[in-house]
């Protein structure tokens, strides 16, 4: 009788100490979850805390907004002339062709690029900058000759007056040198026009913060504080290669996710997700 009494009561304390174990097990996972969210009051949002080892696991990098006087530019289309027009606006490709015929530049050493534009548009043109000429491929995508395009220089004289027609329409002329084999007389391209700076210094993020939602929402990460991470609402006015100019957006200085935000939003809204 007394030795199945000791072996109840060892069996007991094992049983106590396994629970104990499993309690204080779970403790220690829950206290180190990688990954916790804070409700804001008044906010849709919430903020994402983060222990140090899964930012580092994510690799969470972050750079300052930057507010700067951007250069804004327009996309626009232009036609490429061998000869410039004539007084009385006749357009010339090359000798012996008509308009509208593409045919090999007639002047290896220089072609011109026509672009036609509205009057309101025309008055936004910094006419005393050189123009980046883009040409379109074969299939409407961009070429991957044009890996940072050709660069025209204003046609003296010509952008000087604005030689409109009926519709109310201005032309600009641009001379490309040495074109070399990379556009033809007729050709259709883009070009990239610089337009006059005269609005108040915008925010700029690189175009890696900004992440897109299902309904065209863009947001960014930023980073208030050490390891918490808060969505934030921003409006894009444009993207010029690999930033993104902001219209609203966090203050100047804030830090912003540029590495994985898109973790961040998963962590977050609990569907995962990505740009």
């Amino acid at each position: 009788m007394r030795h199945k009494l000791y072996w109840l009561m060892l069996i007991v304390l094992i049983a106590g100490l396994i629970m104990s174990s499993c309690s204080d097990g779970g403790e220690t996972a829950e206290k180190e979850s990688p990954v916790h969210l804070e409700s804001i009051e008044g906010s849709e949002f919430q903020r994402v805390v983060l222990t140090q080892k899964a930012a580092e696991r994510l690799d969470i990098q972050t750079t300052p907004v930057q507010e700067d006087s951007v250069a804004r530019k327009r996309l626009v289309g232009g036609k490429v002339l061998a000869s410039p027009p004539s007084a009385g606006g006749e357009i010339v490709l090359a000798t012996g062709q008509e308009a509208g015929t593409a045919s090999t530049v007639a002047n290896p050493g220089k072609v011109w690029v026509l672009i036609s534009l509205n009057a309101s548009d025309l008055s936004k043109v910094d006419r005393g900058q050189p123009v980046r000429i883009l040409p379109f491929g074969d299939d409407g995508e961009d070429d991957d000759m044009e890996e940072g395009g050709l660069f025209a220089e204003p046609d003296e004289g010509d952008n000087d007056d604005d030689n409109g027609d009926d519709n109310g329409d201005s032309a600009l002329l641009y001379a490309l040198e040495d074109p070399g084999q990379s556009v033809e007389a007729g050709q259709l391209v883009r070009v990239e026009l610089p337009l006059m700076s005269n609005g108040p210094a915008h925010k700029v993020v690189p175009y890696s913060a900004v992440l897109y939602g299902l309904h065209g929402e863009t947001w960014v990460y930023t980073n208030p504080e050490p390891l918490v991470y808060i969505r934030y609402p921003v409006t894009v006015d444009y993207i010029d290669g690999d930033q993104a100019v902001l219209l609203d957006g966090p203050p100047a200085g804030m830090a912003v996710v540029t590495v994985g935000s898109a973790e961040l939003f998963g962590a977050e809204s609990g569907v995962g997700g990505g740009h």
